[in-house]
């Protein structure tokens, strides 16, 4: 693949996930729970992609022990990190889930210098630590009061997310290497959708759809398309071109392109105007990109 055509894709992520960001919390807080949006979002992800098997997307062909490890990829992806990037999403803001997850790279490298049983050298520790100073800054531990706390919670379980992220990023890197990604994408969403059926499919079945605001609606429909299908292909192809560092490193770009969207959607009255982007997140925000790029760099070193 061109070098022109791996930065579109790149570009095309980063857009896609800061409109995640803003357009899930709508639909976060619109539904009645987490499992139900949860499960919501992957079987209508996973209607597409068997739709579009057999001619857009090629026909799997996996051996028992792949299968087995497409199931845990999809067991990685929905009831875990969907379910509780979308928990903690109902009690933060867009700009919290952006920014963390820009510490994917990071996650990244810290588990596969883990595998590779590789010391991290000085500056690598160097990044770590301000990326860390950073997320403690975004949490705050200091502050009191019940909406810090809702906040703080929210992060937390999106932090957790985040992880599961890194580790299926990791672990997904070389099945996508060595089979088509929009098989790999296709088939992990499915029977990720599968294993969270038994979670939140009585809740689905049994909900009042006619309380769910028309926001929260539209927050599920741009998961199903844009989020779970086509970022996740963009991100699968990525992965069969790129090692999972530098596909990761696209993340880098979301955080301020999130706040930025955030903060213009609360300046024409579609989000809640207390966004949490004050000095505090600028300098939180300045400080994990910091240790992140300072990690990256020591890799590419």
């Amino acid at each position: 693949m061109r070098k022109t055509s791996i930065y579109s894709l790149m570009a095309t992520h980063v857009v896609l996930a800061s409109g995640t960001y803003v357009f899930a919390k709508a639909a976060a807080v619109g539904f009645p729970d987490a499992e139900t949006l949860t499960l919501a979002r992957a079987l209508g992800a996973a209607l597409i992609l068997l739709l579009l098997t057999g001619w857009v997307i090629p026909k799997p062909r996996f051996d028992t022990k792949e299968w087995l490890r497409i199931l845990l990829f999809g067991i990685l992806l929905v009831p875990v990190n969907q379910y509780m990037f979308l928990r903690g999403l109902r009690h933060t803001v867009p700009s919290h889930p952006a920014l963390f997850y820009a510490l994917t790279p990071l996650g990244v490298l810290i588990l596969t210098s883990g595998l590779s049983r590789s010391m991290p050298l000085k500056r690598k520790i160097l990044g770590v630590l301000l990326a860390l100073v950073g997320v403690f800054i975004i949490l705050r531990p200091w502050e009191a009061g019940e909406a810090i706390k809702e906040l703080r919670s929210g992060d937390l379980w999106v932090l957790a997310a985040m992880l599961a992220w890194v580790l299926y990023t990791v672990l997904a890197g070389r099945t996508c290497q060595n089979h088509d990604p929009r098989v790999v994408t296709a088939w992990s969403l499915i029977l990720g959708a599968v294993t969270m059926t038994p979670i939140g499919g009585y809740s689905l079945l049994t909900m009042d759809y006619g309380v769910i605001p028309l926001a929260a609606w539209a927050g599920l429909i741009y998961m199903i398309v844009l989020t779970s299908v086509a970022m996740l292909l963009v991100w699968n192809v990525l992965l069969r071109y790129l090692g999972p560092v530098e596909v990761a490193i696209c993340t880098n770009a979301q955080p301020p392109t999130t706040a930025a969207l955030s903060a213009l959607m609360a300046a024409v009255g579609l989000l809640s105007s207390e966004q949490d982007l004050g000095l505090l997140f600028w300098l939180g925000m300045i400080t994990i990109l910091t240790g992140v790029l300072l990690v990256q760099m020591e890799h590419r070193s």
